[in-house]
Order: structure tokens, then C-alpha cells, then sequence
């Protein structure tokens, strides 16, 4: 048995692989749901390669930045499409594969590794949940409230392939979230990854305002308003004016077949909060989505020193304490926490 870096001429089976783990027969494959893994290039994944050349299990890892504020910013990679063929179980792969690519990520000086779960093989190995999310839960009301607290200032559409560019502004003018380039925002926005591993369907709309698009959501919603969903539909990914998505989101809501609309929203974006709590949608606190850890200690302190206003670290030792102490708004003073996105939206790995 070799672990290692998986080859380019592997990820083919490999995506069979997962998809034999969590797809469905007839499902849309993780190789077109999730080609930041699976398409060829310079791959950063681990593979446990059987003698006879199988790919055994599987783990993905993906390099990304994250803007955290006007000029900070993380390199990071996130964690999945972890899979063991049944045959190979029992052998700690897995936590052999997850090692790997911890050492990789710390030889790359990324500041951190997000993953998209939070078991036991990822606990055991120092990740732990981060960050701060109130999930908001838009029923009719609620959303009838919103939109017309928003009021009628905007057309609100699907998105057309010619607001490409203003989207892409609108995302990467966040004060938190991933750096896009324009081709990977292409490709993530056609994939719709994160719907599709909640057997829902993407729709992507543009708020308007005098010929200028100021808002953009995209929303994970039932294929179809007579078949039952297995899952409720959520906001994967919005940006612009908080009004402007506010509007959308309740358009949104107030689809026919969508019945609630879930809204996990990172703590620091007070101003859509604010209209979604006047606006009676409910509101319950928790972490980010999946758990997170330390890639590089001192590549986490440079990347963030930035944004840390002066907050001094020096002296702490634990990684969950530290984790803690830089992104959760309940450790410190809000202002003091780092300000993180959403981490299941549109570039959800």
C-alpha cells in the first residue's frame, strides 16, 4: 500500500470512488459537482494506492484564500470528498491520509485547514468548530415582511450570463469571504455543489436598481414545487447591499414549494441580521459550518496580524484556545473576533 499524492490519471477513479460512498445511482457525479478536487492539475489530495494500483481511500485537499478584511488575508486548504473503498476499512487510512496532508498544508505555510465534517477522525486530530453563525429561518411571514421592508426599489431576476463581471465585483468587495478568480467563479457558480449534495437545485439571482446590480443570492431551493425535498432550502452565497439581498431572499422564501428558507449568516454582517430579526424570521446562534484546524502556528499569527487589532497571542499554547481566540465573537469583544464567511457556500468543498 503507497499514500500519497494522488497522480493526475487516478482522480478518475477516485471520483467513482466517492461517488459510490455518497452518491446515489443516476446522482450527479462528485466529479462534476466538486472539480476543484477532481478536474486534472496540481493536485494537492492524498490517495492510499493498492498494489494492484486501486485507489484504496481517498482524502481531497484544496487550496484557497480567504479575505478577512480590507487587506488581510489567510492562505488555506479545505478538506473532502474523504472516502475509504469497504474493502480497504479498518486500517486507519483515513487518519494516515489526513496526516499527509496536514504536513502538506504546514510545508505550503497555509494558516489553516477547514473541513467540511466533524467526526471523530477529525477531532482526534485537533479540529475543532470555530467562528460564529446565526441561522436565521425564513416561514411566509417572515419572508412577506422582509420584502416589503425592503420595498420596491429593486427588479429582482434570475442572474444572466452578461452580469457576470458585476456579481464577480459585488463577492469579491466583501469585507469576508474566498478571493475568486473569474474562471473559478464561473465554474463554481455552473456546479452548484453544495445543492447538489443537499439533493437541491441552485438558482442564482441579481437585485437591480436603476440599471446597476446591487445585490446577488444564490439560493438552494426544491428541483420541483410538487416533489418532496429532502432537504430545506437554504442561501448558499449572497454579496451586495444588505437591503438588496434582503429582497432577494425573500423572493426566494416565497417561491412555490420552497416553504422555509434557511439563512446561516456569519455574525458580522449586523445589517442583514438586523432586517431579517425586524423582519420576525428567527434567529438561534452556533458555529461555523464543519471544524477547522491549525495548519502553520506562525503562518496563522502573520496572516492575521492585520486584523487582530493588537490582540496578543504570544503566550497562548493550545490550538483550540487560539482558534478560539481569534474567530469566536463570544471569546472576545465582537470587534475583536476575525471576521470569517460561511464556509458551505458556493466554493463548499
Amino acid at each position: 500500500m503507497q499514500l500519497r499524492l494522488i497522480k493526475p490519471a487516478e482522480l478518475d477513479q477516485a471520483a467513482l470512488l466517492a461517488d459510490s460512498v455518497f452518491r446515489e445511482p443516476g446522482a450527479t457525479s462528485m466529479k462534476e459537482l466538486f472539480p476543484l478536487i477532481f478536474r486534472p492539475g496540481l493536485s494537492h489530495s492524498y490517495a492510499a494506492i493498492a498494489d494492484d494500483g486501486t485507489v484504496a481511500a481517498f482524502m481531497g485537499l484544496v487550496p484557497s484564500t480567504i479575505k478577512t478584511g480590507d487587506a488581510a488575508f489567510m492562505n488555506v486548504f479545505s478538506i473532502g470528498a474523504v472516502c475509504t473503498d469497504p474493502a480497504f476499512r479498518g486500517q486507519g487510512l483515513a487518519g494516515q491520509l489526513l496526516q499527509l496532508c496536514q504536513t502538506h498544508a504546514a510545508e505550503a505555510e497555509a494558516s489553516l485547514i477547514f473541513v467540511s465534517g466533524d467526526r471523530s477522525l477529525y477531532t482526534r486530530a485537533g479540529c475543532v468548530p470555530f467562528g460564529g453563525t446565526q441561522f436565521a429561518e425564513l416561514n411566509a411571514s417572515s419572508a412577506q415582511a422582509l420584502a416589503a421592508a425592503a420595498g420596491e426599489e429593486w427588479t429582482l431576476r434570475p442572474m444572466q450570463p452578461g452580469d457576470f463581471f458585476a456579481v464577480y465585483r459585488l463577492l469579491n468587495e466583501r469585507e469576508a469571504g474566498h478571493v475568486y478568480s473569474p474562471g473559478e467563479l464561473a465554474l463554481l457558480l455552473g456546479t452548484e455543489a453544495y445543492a447538489g449534495v443537499m439533493g437541491l437545485a441552485q438558482r442564482t439571482l441579481v437585485a437591480v436598481r436603476d440599471g446597476s446590480i446591487e445585490g446577488f443570492a444564490a439560493v438552494a431551493v426544491p428541483a420541483a414545487a410538487d416533489v418532496p425535498a429532502p432537504n430545506a432550502a437554504t442561501a448558499v452565497e449572497w454579496a451586495g447591499q444588505p437591503s438588496a439581498v434582503a429582497a432577494l431572499l425573500a423572493k426566494a422564501a416565497l417561491c412555490g414549494g420552497v416553504g422555509t428558507l434557511q439563512v446561516p449568516v456569519p455574525w458580522q454582517e449586523r445589517g442583514l441580521l438586523a432586517l431579517l430579526r425586524d423582519a420576525g424570521a428567527s434567529l438561534s446562534g452556533g458555529a461555523n459550518s464543519g471544524t477547522v484546524c491549525i495548519a502553520d502556528r506562525e503562518a496563522l499569527l502573520r496572516q492575521t496580524e492585520g486584523c487582530r487589532k493588537g490582540l496578543d497571542l504570544s503566550s497562548v499554547q493550545d490550538d483550540k484556545e487560539l482558534i478560539s481566540l481569534l474567530f469566536d465573537p463570544a471569546s472576545s469583544e465582537d470587534s475583536d473576533a476575525i471576521h470569517l464567511p460561511y464556509m458551505s457556500g458556493l466554493r463548499f468543498i
